[in-house]
């Protein structure tokens, strides 16, 4: 079974003194390429990463790296909503997907671990499958074939959260506390790097 993974980085991290995605998270390594390394580490397959406002910076930052693909949202200040469309409209027209892994890059506690429960639900029981942070429903989450078309449809900031949270569907869960951890501002890095550091 096929999943496409997608790293979604088109912010402009406007809490974040310059480009968070840049930004040193321990053993001299940016949040982008920590973040591609974790995804990385599920298979081999390419990991895509949707860039916007920095997309100088994350390009420069992932020069070094194999089997990386760079989706430049032109459109990036209409909202995450916009960068998943613009990732599953181009993933719908390359066959054999039978899924699509959303994850965003300054989900910095996330390890391959964590990504690879949801992948191996998804493969046992391939429908809507994220992460339960304890009080709310988010990303990471894996998409199956039959929501791409509707991934499209995506325009603002919300996301596919309303897919996982208000729609129909069925959603599948798996409980990730870890995933609600993320960096908006030079505080949270600085106290992120400094528990990195004593462990």
């Amino acid at each position: 079974m096929r999943i496409a993974k997608v790293l979604l980085a088109a912010g402009q991290s406007s809490r974040f003194d310059g480009c968070k995605l840049i930004a040193n998270v321990g053993n001299n390594k940016t949040m982008i390429a920590r973040a591609v390394d974790v995804l990385q580490q599920l298979d081999a397959g390419a990991v895509y990463v949707v860039s916007g406002a920095w997309h100088n910076e994350i390009t420069q930052a992932l020069k070094h790296y194999n089997n990386v693909e760079i989706i430049c949202n032109l459109d990036w200040q209409q909202g995450l909503g916009k960068s998943i469309a613009l990732a599953a409209n181009q993933l719908r027209h390359s066959d054999g997907w039978d899924g699509i892994l959303f994850m965003l890059a300054d989900q910095v506690e996330l390890e391959a671990c964590d990504i690879q429960q949801l992948v191996t639900r998804f493969q046992n029981n391939p429908t809507r499958w994220c992460a339960n942070y304890g009080e709310r429903l988010g990303v990471p989450a894996i998409f199956p074939h039959d929501d791409f078309d509707l991934l499209t449809t995506l325009s603002n900031d919300k996301g596919a959260q309303h897919l996982l949270r208000e729609s129909g569907g069925i959603v599948n869960c798996v409980l990730l506390n870890k995933a609600s951890a993320d960096i908006d501002t030079v505080e949270q890095l600085n106290c992120f790097t400094a528990k990195q550091a004593l462990n």
